[in-house]
């Protein structure tokens, strides 16, 4: 870092230079505005995706997940003159974000950030000092809220890729002044894709978009306003990993890199006005394992990519903090939770706590339908056997092995008297039967004579 008096000669040509430059760019009226964050790039708060980027398959319903990371960021504010770096205004910053996420519907997924600054360095002597008044930066501050609602609009089970759109809205709830903010609200809609090979152990990670100030920020030099964004990664599903010193094993482990880049509409993938419009481009790589039940743990470290350093290309970054999730499984579809589902690995209604209803007599009638359930019988006698096959079922026939009609609860009508006495006579109904010009009687007309001789004995 320059000495006093080597700023001292300096001072006009830093003025000079910082004047031209805010004129050449011609963005914005007054070069001391502020009002952007010197860490453009931020953690994801969505479930099953990256560290920065966002997947595209949703986690089932109900499921939720919150985060608590530590955001470390070397040099995140230079201070140049022409080709030569003086230092750092900001030389480092630690940011405490809190991140949560919720499956509320299907294909509805809401998530928020919260960023807490716990401390920034405070380097602007380097202008004070050689006679340019600016104020510094609060060492510590509430950072912008970012709500970021997740729609899945296509599922890789139907489709190539899975398609999910994000409509990020950053609230100016930071302190534009000391760089945790934006001073207005910022839209940052973007499509991420998502594509897994190799069973899920392999996931392919795409994001694009739009980042649209209404208000811009601008500091000396520095233009900060619409960008397209852009970033891809990927995700390694690693063995699960024993710590032998602590006999401490992690579960699920994922290691992750990716790759995310931010450009200025006016003049996107340019250099000649690379000291007023930069693009922040990042290198991310880490892991994040399961330690125990549903709490797990995330390290990731990157750099900004460039010859320079400054806004958008740390010198350094390092993300450490612990994970919650808790997933909501439903292994047979049957919109049942595991958690509640007696049979959670076959599908069944709410009603039978999500299993199937059985069939003991495998009747094909189900036993909440069968009034018989250990009796096999038709549909159509509510699954009741019925032996004689009269259409009463046995248990409500007073003769089961005889067909009889229902009137006479299932048993067969008395046949008609074929000898009946009367007052004078006796009466037989019907003939005799004898073989043709013989006087031998047929075996048909055997119980008429038994009849004639019954009534004649008790009579």
């Amino acid at each position: 870092m320059p000495k006093g008096p080597m700023l001292n000669r300096a001072a006009p040509r830093l003025a000079v230079a910082f004047t031209l430059l805010a004129c050449g760019a011609s963005l914005a009226a007054d070069p001391s505005t502020r009002g952007f964050d010197t860490v453009p790039i931020k953690a994801t708060a969505a479930m099953d995706s990256g560290l920065a980027l966002e997947g595209a398959e949703l986690s089932t319903l109900r499921s939720w997940r919150f985060a608590a990371l530590l955001d470390l960021n070397v040099d995140t504010l230079a201070l140049k003159l022409g080709d030569q770096k003086l230092g750092n205004l900001i030389p480092f910053r630690t940011d405490l974000r809190l991140l949560g996420a919720y499956t509320l519907f299907p294909r509805l997924e809401l998530a928020l950030d919260l960023p807490v600054t716990v401390y920034q360095a405070d380097n602007f002597a380097l202008l004070r000092d050689n006679g340019f008044p600016e104020k510094g930066v609060a060492p510590a501050g509430l950072g912008d809220l970012r709500l970021l609602p997740r729609v899945a609009i296509l599922t890789q089970e139907r489709f190539p890729v899975s398609v999910a759109g994000i409509a990020e809205v950053r609230l100016p709830t930071g302190d534009g002044n000391s760089f945790l903010g934006d001073v207005g609200v910022v839209f940052a809609p973007r499509l991420a894709v998502e594509r897994t090979f190799a069973q899920g152990r392999i996931k392919v990670l795409g994001n694009l978009g739009y980042r649209l100030r209404p208000n811009p920020g601008q500091y000396l030099n520095l233009y900060v306003g619409n960008e397209f964004t852009m970033g891809a990664g990927v995700v390694f599903g690693a063995p699960d990993f024993t710590v032998v010193a602590n006999k401490l094993t992690l579960y699920d482990v994922k290691l992750l890199a990716e790759m995310h880049l931010a450009t200025p509409t006016e003049r996107p993938f340019t250099l000649d006005q690379a000291d007023s419009l930069k693009t922040p481009w990042e290198l991310l790589v880490g892991a994040r394992a399961r330690l125990f039940g549903n709490w797990g743990a995330q390290l990731s470290f990157g750099r900004g990519l460039g010859t320079q350093t400054g806004y958008g290309r740390e010198t350094f970054r390092a993300l450490f903090g612990l994970v919650y999730e808790e997933r909501v499984t439903d292994r047979d579809g049957d919109g049942i939770i595991d958690s509640q589902d007696k049979c959670p690995d076959v599908p069944g209604p709410v009603e039978n706590q999500g299993c199937p209803w059985p069939d003991t007599d495998r009747d094909g009638v189900l036993d909440k339908d069968d009034q018989c359930p250990t009796e096999p019988g038709p549909a159509d006698l509510d699954g009741c056997p019925d032996r004689d096959n009269d259409k009463i079922p046995d248990m409500a026939d007073k003769c089961p092995d005889q067909p009889g009609p229902a009137e006479n609860e299932g048993c067969p009508l008395p046949e008609k008297a074929q000898v009946v006495l009367e007052s004078d006579r006796i009466r037989v109904r019907g003939e005799i039967m004898f073989e043709t010009d013989q006087a031998v009687i047929q075996p048909q007309s055997f119980k008429m004579l038994d009849d004639v001789y019954k009534v004649l004995s008790e009579n």
